[in-house]
């Protein structure tokens, strides 16, 4: 994975209660990679509808909320065909 890509929760990352905003999000956008090969953290953007009352910057896509998160908790987002 890499900066750029659009990502989603993993079953993994859904269960962890830690993550509770980000499985309201429609998806996030993998801004920053930190820390060593082995024990990557991936700082994520989470793009959550307007609806969600959590503070956030705002952006013409939703609001924004900032998150890091290990591999496991994450994957691509597929595309609709």
């Amino acid at each position: 994975m890499k900066v750029g890509d659009l990502v989603t929760l993993s079953a993994a990352g859904s269960k962890l209660d830690q993550n509770h905003i980000a499985k309201l999000a429609k998806f996030g956008i993998v801004m920053k990679l930190h820390g060593l090969s082995y024990r990557q953290e991936y700082k994520i953007d989470w793009i959550l509808p307007e609806e969600v009352k959590v503070f956030g910057r705002r952006t013409p896509l939703g609001k924004v909320f900032y998150q890091s998160h290990l591999r496991y908790e994450i994957k691509k987002l597929k595309k609709n065909t």
